[in-house]
């Protein structure tokens, strides 16, 4: 082969050796992708916990403002007889 031939069959071999400016971008990009699914996934299942822990609260609070009412009819109901 001549000096030119083998020079560019030398650096076509090194060409393919070595990835491309564009495949470790794409590879970085890829990463970065399964990196940001992993983390929406994670705030998914945190706000749907919230979500949960929200409905107990508010039945919490139904609950207790059902036996606040209830006291206060007592009182009221106390406090009529005690008049009498």
């Amino acid at each position: 082969m001549t000096k030119k031939k083998a020079d560019k069959k030398e650096e076509a071999e090194n060409v393919n050796e070595q990835p491309s400016e564009t495949d470790m971008a794409m590879q970085q990009m890829s990463l970065n992708n399964q990196q940001l699914q992993g983390t929406a996934q994670q705030l998914a299942n945190q706000l749907q916990q919230y979500m949960a822990l929200c409905s107990h609260y508010e039945q919490t609070i139904n609950v207790l403002t059902g036996r606040v009412q209830e006291l206060k009819a007592q009182i009221a109901q106390l406090s009529a007889q005690a008049e009498a």
